[in-house]
């Protein structure tokens, strides 16, 4: 296997060759005998910088690869306590420990094992859950692996499954049913927030989003549990049901059944259960602002501080709106982004989806701007 040194961040790592796994001049990670997307940086520079925030005293890249995340909480993320870096293919095994001598990484410990049996094992102030495809299988030994306080990563690349595109797979994966509405990659992060929130109250924990949001392909988390089994309660009081009428496009959240809609008494669409509290937290946000000042190592610093601005904007607000589509149901012409929010004079766009936005105005609203902007 040949390999080739490539730089992100401060990290030097060693990748193998793409050229060598490629086909027909094209390359995918996954043929590559040891994974690493580099379409995940923006992701890994998030991670890096919510890590410097956490703060943790241990760390468990319970899915390492190359070990580039782990190497990265070290060098840009300020975690000076050990990580665990653990992987259960043998030639990621090697890679790593190539990798952590490369970037002089002292305070380590490298693991060979399923993700699951080790997390089951480990108790560590921080878990990162980088898996190919869906969290779930590792969610519940994922939140076992935290101490008190600990904090939880997860990035999720099943979109179609939380989307609700496939619904078997979503049923069968993450509890959750309905019908796929028009707010669904918003819908889908509610409901793998669900999903982890159930998990941790079998363990009597409860959960407190930090960051979570979309981008490309993929959701990533991160959430804080806190101890007992009242605050598990507390945190299931938090899921609900996702609605939309099929009339006149009213989008909602709600712990009640709903079958018709409180605007015009139309039909609506459900989905969930899904997590109907905060998405974030205003402070982490904030904290995560103030270390992107400092971190000239980030990739894209701009990309980050937009998506930051995003969530803190868009935070506590109810679902996405699509412009197109409320249009259609109105049979009128969709009004430009800015013009709307400018109308609303309380509206953000959403980081969801570029045809979307957010208002903290009623319903009503909403459509007499839309009409007036037509």
């Amino acid at each position: 296997m040949r390999l080739t040194e490539i730089t992100e961040g401060k990290a030097k790592i060693l990748i193998p060759d793409p050229v060598e796994f490629s086909r027909e001049g094209k390359f995918d990670p996954a043929w590559s005998p040891v994974f690493y997307n580099p379409r995940m940086v923006f992701n890994r520079d998030v991670s890096v910088l919510a890590v410097s925030v956490i703060s943790p005293s241990s760390v468990l890249d319970a899915m390492a690869a190359t070990g580039i995340r782990g190497i990265r909480f070290v060098l840009e993320g300020g975690v000076n306590g050990e990580v665990i870096f653990n992987d259960k293919n043998p030639v990621a095994i090697e890679l790593i420990s190539k990798n952590i001598e490369l970037n002089r990484i002292t305070n380590y410990k490298i693991m060979r094992a399923d993700a699951n049996s080790i997390m089951h094992q480990l108790k560590v102030d921080y878990t990162d859950l980088d898996p190919f495809g869906s969290p779930a299988p590792f969610l519940f030994a994922a939140l076992s692996s935290l101490r008190r306080k600990g904090v939880l990563g997860v990035t999720a690349t099943d979109l179609s499954a939380l989307e609700g595109k496939s619904i078997t797979a979503c049923n069968r994966k993450y509890g959750a049913s309905g019908k796929r509405l028009n707010y669904s990659k918003e819908a889908g992060l509610r409901v793998l927030l669900a999903k982890i929130a159930r998990e941790a109250a079998v363990q009597e924990k409860g959960i407190l989003p930090l960051i979570s949001f979309y981008k490309d392909y993929y959701y990533r988390l991160f959430v804080k549990t806190v101890d007992g089994a009242k605050r598990a309660d507390k945190a299931l009081e938090e899921i609900g049901m996702l609605y939309e009428c099929q009339n006149c496009g009213f989008s909602f959240m709600d712990k009640e059944c709903q079958v018709k809609c409180p605007m015009c008494g139309g039909e609506v669409n459900a989905y969930g259960p899904a997590w109907i509290g905060k998405l974030n937290s205003i402070d982490f946000l904030n904290r995560m602002k103030e270390r992107l000042d400092k971190a000239p190592q980030i990739n894209n610093p701009n990309s980050v501080k937009r998506l930051l601005d995003s969530l803190i904007s868009e935070n506590g607000m109810g679902p996405y709106y699509r412009i197109d589509v409320l249009a259609s149901k109105l049979k009128v012409n969709m009004p430009p982004t800015h013009r709307l929010i400018d109308c609303l004079e309380d509206g953000t766009r959403t980081h969801f989806d570029e045809r979307g936005i957010k208002t903290s105005k009623s319903f009503d609203q909403l459509i007499e701007c839309m009409k007036n902007l037509a």
